[in-house]
């Protein structure tokens, strides 16, 4: 009798134990849907999704861009400053616990406000797949790239958020609205003959703070959209980068001596000393003697402000052809720009921030 029931549970235990090796891991049973990310990696996430969290440069704004807020429960220590202007139209986010510092937060903080997925930018499939195996809970990669070449990547990343969040129809009134918005912008500068087309550059482009005259981008999208003539377009592409970002010598802007000059204002502390009177550049440059230097919002803070990038297109629009923008008012269509992606009016208080979209003379330089 004892020789049978020690069999018998042997035998039992043989089979539950065959059973469990072949059940689905928990991110892959029934109450889950596979995805693949930016990355290409297969992720099962939960079907139904109540809380997330945003990690890496541009993360959580792409989660604002689609009107998430309400299922974002921590964020990293830099969001708390408040200084972007999605915090700015959505400042309770500010208030959400730390999940960690910058550039990937902390697993057991993250792990501590139990999300039921992280998005993350910024990120390798190693880097991913061990985030995921150290916290237990599915990783999605996205991606934040320039929206000027690469827009259909950063429209894939607001379509994945939205089918994972059951959100596509966000994801594609607005990707439809940022479409018809640059439609407009090439519309009206299309087919400006070459001559009557000034040359422009772009200065004081941000990457990991303030940068002066020499930052630029040979592909800064307002100039695309606008078909403006960018001096700096002819760069070779082994020296762009758009995580280290892009410079030049100051010699090379006095051989451009673009027309017309226009200043990241994050940067414009540090350009006032490269236009100084005295400098290299004070007596050289045509755009600073002439009075036609402009200013423009940042470009970047954590990442690509793409709002803000569309507000500059429309600025940009208006300083180099006037005559195509005579029914634009800047403070009505950077509203306009700012409601579509955050959903508020925002423009003094992006403005009073970041003091733009002015004709700065010489005498600013003096």
């Amino acid at each position: 009798m004892g020789k049978k029931y020690t069999r018998l549970l042997i035998l039992i235990v043989s089979c539950y134990s065959i059973l469990s090796c072949n059940s689905p891991p928990a991110t892959e049973r029934n109450d889950s849907v596979a995805v693949r990310d930016m990355l290409g990696r297969e992720v099962y996430v939960p079907s139904k999704i109540n809380r997330i969290v945003g990690l890496r440069a541009g993360a959580l704004r792409l989660l604002v861009y689609m009107d998430v807020i309400g299922k974002v429960a921590g964020v990293e220590e830099f969001e708390r400053k408040g200084t972007t202007p999605y915090a700015m139209a959505h400042p309770e986010l500010t208030l959400l616990p730390s999940v960690g510092p910058s550039m990937g937060g902390d697993a057991e903080l993250i792990v501590k406000v139990q999300p039921d997925v992280i998005f993350i930018t910024y990120t390798t499939t190693g880097d991913a797949d061990a985030l995921q195996q150290k916290t237990g809970i599915p990783v999605i990669a996205l991606e934040c790239p320039e929206l000027g070449t690469a827009r259909d990547t950063l429209f894939a990343s607001l379509k994945l958020i939205g089918k994972i969040l059951n959100r596509k129809g966000r994801a594609d009134s607005l990707i439809a609205w940022i479409n018809n918005s640059i439609a407009d912008l090439n519309e009206r500068t299309a087919g400006i003959p070459d001559s009557e087309r000034p040359t422009v550059y772009i200065g004081g482009v941000p990457y990991s703070g303030m940068r002066g005259i020499n930052s630029t981008q040979p592909f800064y999208p307002p100039f695309i959209f606008t078909n403006a003539k960018n001096v700096a377009s002819s760069i070779d592409k082994r020296l762009i980068s758009h995580v280290k970002g892009t410079y030049i010598d100051i010699e090379q802007l006095m051989l451009w001596n673009p027309d017309m000059l226009f200043i990241d204002v994050s940067g414009l502390s540090l350009v006032r000393k490269d236009l100084e009177k005295g400098s290299a550049l004070s007596d050289q440059l045509g755009a600073l003697i002439n009075n036609r230097i402009f200013t423009l919002l940042p470009y970047n803070n954590y990442a690509v402000n793409y709002e803000l990038v569309l507000a500059n297109a429309w600025f940009t629009g208006k300083a180099i052809y006037p005559d195509r923008f005579r029914d634009i008012d800047i403070e009505e269509k950077t509203n306009e720009i700012l409601r579509a992606f955050l959903g508020k009016d925002l423009y003094h208080k992006v403005i009073s921030s970041a003091p733009a979209f002015r004709n700065l003379s010489k005498d600013d330089f003096r």
